[in-house]
């Protein structure tokens, strides 16, 4: 097991080099990330505008500007008004030493704006989560164990009901029925959209409705799939040799069926864990909720080139490191694979 752990980071390290360079030339190339100087109310001139650029390092080649977005650039001199007149030492340390570069636009450490969203995209997307998994589990086993009964037809229909339906619908039209129509039935409505006056009681009730569309949305997905695999199982000829040993119906579907049927299962969670961090980027922008995703909108509309590389490392960090979980997972649900 350590062999198969060291060999599985060593072959992570250049996939990462990689993922990184890809994902710097394309962050780079979405737009001018000076512009955001331009809405300020001094605009910069021509020449400081030009230094600015020789200051981010902008006027040198890309691969160049991702060596020093890696490394830092202690190793090199800053041509400050482009005549070699001035020239005065980099000060950035480098992704490798901690540094992630500072936001253009609040000019903040990229990996502090991550702290400031990274609490609310969890306080909403680990519930969310939670209880679309606890449900899935539950409706799914149900489901395949009276398959095309009336209840399986009914689940079976939600299921592609909700999961044909875009992620934006849901939100308006949960907003049109528990913001709008609500008050106007006299019934007590939710809140439309933020945070709340920062008390618990009022962020439980800001979190309804977001929560609600991202169950409504993943559950869909995960319950079909939870069916599939529990058909599969159910079909095999170890369950109807329990069966015929007079085992009972739960203890074949608890011991026998689901725990074979979850590897796949765990596959999906190990895949869908690390975007919780990401955050829901259309469900935060409807409902104006402070999270990752919305900020990461907000860094692309902006060519916040810092914290978008920022947020993306970290989630293929989180990708490398819990599909690495996953596999070792594997062999408690599974003795037989051996790595």
């Amino acid at each position: 097991m350590t062999q198969f752990i060291f060999r599985r980071l060593l072959q992570a390290i250049p996939l990462l080099f990689i993922i990184s360079f890809v994902l710097f030339a394309f962050t780079n190339a979405l737009g001018d990330p000076l512009a955001v100087f331009a809405e300020s109310r001094q605009r910069p001139s021509a020449a400081e505008r030009e230094m600015l650029v020789r200051r981010l390092g902008l006027d040198r080649p890309i691969f160049e500007q991702y060596l020093v977005w890696l490394v830092g650039n202690d190793w090199m001199l800053v041509d400050v008004r482009g005549d070699g007149s001035v020239m005065e030492p980099g000060t950035r340390k480098g992704v490798l030493r901690g540094d992630l570069g500072l936001s253009f636009v609040t000019r903040k450490p990229a990996w502090t704006r991550i702290e400031e969203r990274l609490p609310m995209t969890l306080t909403l997307m680990v519930p969310a989560y939670i209880i679309t998994v606890v449900l899935a589990i539950g409706i799914g086993v149900y489901s395949s164990i009276r398959q095309y009964s009336l209840t399986d037809n009914v689940i079976t229909g939600l299921s592609f009901f909700f999961y044909s339906m875009p992620i934006f619908f849901i939100a308006l039209l949960t907003i049109y029925i528990f913001g709008v129509q609500f008050p106007r039935w006299n019934l007590p409505g939710l809140p439309i959209g933020g945070t709340g006056n920062g008390s618990f009681p009022d962020l439980l009730v800001h979190m309804l409705m977001p929560v609600f569309c991202l169950v409504a949305i993943q559950l869909a997905g995960y319950v079909r799939f939870i069916r599939s695999s529990m058909l599969d199982v159910l079909n095999q000829d170890y369950i109807r040799t329990a069966h015929a040993k007079g085992l009972s119906e739960n203890r074949v579907v608890q011991r026998h069926a689901f725990k074979n049927a979850s590897l796949p299962l765990v596959t999906l969670i190990g895949l869908d864990l690390p975007f919780l961090l990401a955050g829901a980027v259309v469900t935060e922008r409807i409902f104006a909720w402070p999270g990752m995703g919305r900020l990461f909108i907000e860094s692309f509309e902006r060519a916040d080139v810092p914290v978008m590389m920022a947020i993306l490392m970290l989630l293929c960090l989180l990708v490398v490191a819990f599909q690495l979980l996953t596999d070792v997972v594997y062999t408690w649900f599974d003795p037989r694979i051996r790595y």
